[in-house]
């Protein structure tokens, strides 16, 4: 049974979940402890300070992920654990919880501002023969939705993650997408890797049978097409196009957060490019 996802503009993004969670956590712990004091409602205020903790613990991990790790919004879950969780003389008070769920909120859009994006440090792509290939089809294709170079681009993730399955699954609803699809190499593309992740697992059976790249798709491919009676080599080398194809259309037309995603697998496209 094969995994079907969302296309990619519904796809959650667990990063953004996480942020939220930040300012929704912390003040809604504050929210419960002033309702329970309105109504007269007997509520231990550790209970509606976990919020503060459990905010404090996501801002951690999110500055954690960051390529630049912003020291005070890492140690934030300590400060939360003595000032709320830590037996002590003092009274938790809702003013000193309303006062850190502001400041985990402050941390939270400095680190947004300073610190950039979350994952591996970005690799530069401003040179060498996969720079000029990008490039080369950003310039030849003219102009690809975002959302398709996203659908390649997760393909293509996937594939190098080995997850055969949902790369098929993908693939096949853009194949089978009732939209007019003009450009054919890409079609091609995802033809080529959907017949080699038939059953969600490699198959060269299916890939020697499945459909090869037109003769007027051949500018755009990164290896000169094989023409020869050696029918395994001509294979690899269309799945070797097909992959380095949607890698250059997720990089050429996809959003910001997309490329950057792409970026990490930078390292599987240099092998496919035999660098």
């Amino acid at each position: 049974m094969f995994i079907v996802e969302k296309p990619s503009y519904l796809t959650n993004n667990r990063q953004q979940w996480l942020e939220r969670a930040v300012p929704v956590l912390s003040f809604g712990g504050v929210a419960v402890a002033l309702l329970a004091e309105m109504f007269g409602v007997p509520l231990d205020i550790h209970y509606p300070a976990s919020g503060c903790v459990a905010a404090s613990i996501i801002l951690a991990y999110l500055a954690f992920t960051r390529p630049r790790k912003d020291i005070v919004a890492i140690s934030t879950p300590i400060y939360a654990i003595i000032f709320f969780l830590v037996p002590s003389d003092s009274t938790v008070g809702i003013m000193l919880m309303f006062l850190y769920a502001t400041s985990l909120t402050i941390l939270l859009v400095r680190l947004k501002r300073r610190f950039g994006s979350a994952g591996p440090n970005p690799v530069r792509l401003d040179e060498g023969p996969l720079f000029r290939y990008v490039t080369r089809t950003g310039e030849a294709m003219g102009n690809i939705r975002p959302d398709i170079a996203a659908d390649a681009g997760r393909v293509f993730i996937l594939f190098a993650q080995g997850e055969y399955d949902r790369a098929f699954a993908i693939a096949q609803n853009f194949l089978q997408a009732p939209e007019d699809k003009k450009n054919n190499a890409l079609v091609t593309a995802f033809a080529i890797i959907s017949g080699y992740c038939t059953q969600g697992r490699p198959d060269r059976t299916s890939l020697f049978q499945s459909r090869n790249f037109s003769r007027d798709a051949y500018t755009l491919l990164f290896y000169p097409a094989v023409d020869s009676t050696n029918t395994e080599q001509e294979s690899a080398v269309a799945l070797d196009n097909a992959l380095l194809l949607l890698y250059a259309v997720a990089m050429a037309f996809a959003g910001e957060e997309q490329r950057e995603q792409i970026r990490s697998f930078h390292p599987f496209a240099e092998k496919l490019a035999g660098m």
